[in-house]
């Protein structure tokens, strides 16, 4: 069409409809990730509340104070070979075959753990 008859062009008219605004996908991805992140926010302050309350320690606290108490219990355990031999007048053999035992068994509980026993038992 030409101007000379009165009508105008348009740009639709010329390049066609325009195309269509994209669609968004289905599901709700920010959405999505708001909610994980609201959750984790409410799990963090659960986490906070507790060790508040002292329901939580560290995990390098109670490494810490079960290592003590097992060596102080191993230690417990070697001596008494010795204070049992002196208390009831036992042999050296005895008292070493007792010993004998008492390492074995600390040995066997070290190796069940997979741990090395850390040096001589």
């Amino acid at each position: 069409m030409s101007k000379r008859d009165g009508s105008r062009r348009t740009l639709e008219d010329i390049l066609g409809p325009a195309p269509a605004p994209p669609t968004r996908k289905p599901g709700r991805p920010v959405e999505d990730h708001r909610q994980k992140l609201v959750l984790a926010q409410a799990q963090l302050a659960e986490i906070r509340a507790a060790k508040m309350r002292g329901e939580l320690v560290p995990a390098a606290d109670v490494e810490r104070e079960w290592t003590a108490a097992l060596s102080d219990l191993r230690a417990g355990l070697l001596a008494l070979p010795s204070r049992v031999g002196a208390k009831l007048a036992l042999s050296r053999e005895t008292v070493a075959a007792i010993d004998s035992e008492i390492r074995i068994t600390l040995s066997a509980l070290a190796a069940s753990s997979g741990k090395d026993g850390g040096g001589d038992v």
